[in-house]
């Protein structure tokens, strides 16, 4: 029963790398914008800072809808990210 309720409220912590700006988003909310936007299975989704609009907010590591770890590092940008920008 506790592992389902961790499993539902998960959250991915995305932060800044420019001023550090940081928010929470569950897991769910990450996976639902994936599958709506067709995006590849090792394909990371990134956020144009909120805060500073000068830097990207990168993910905590987790696992994408289909199962592929996402690990990244502000050195180590992937060329096949998507930037999410809208608000």
């Amino acid at each position: 029963m506790i592992a389902i309720f961790r499993s539902l409220f998960r959250k991915v912590t995305y932060t800044c790398h420019v001023c550090g700006a940081r928010q929470r988003i569950p897991l769910r909310r990450v996976h639902a914008f994936e599958r709506f936007h067709h995006l590849e299975h090792a394909q990371a989704l990134l956020i144009a800072c909120p805060i500073c609009s000068q830097g990207l907010q990168i993910p905590s590591r987790y696992q994408t809808h289909a199962g592929h770890t996402i690990d990244i590092t502000p050195q180590t940008l992937p060329d096949n990210a998507v930037i999410h920008s809208f608000y």
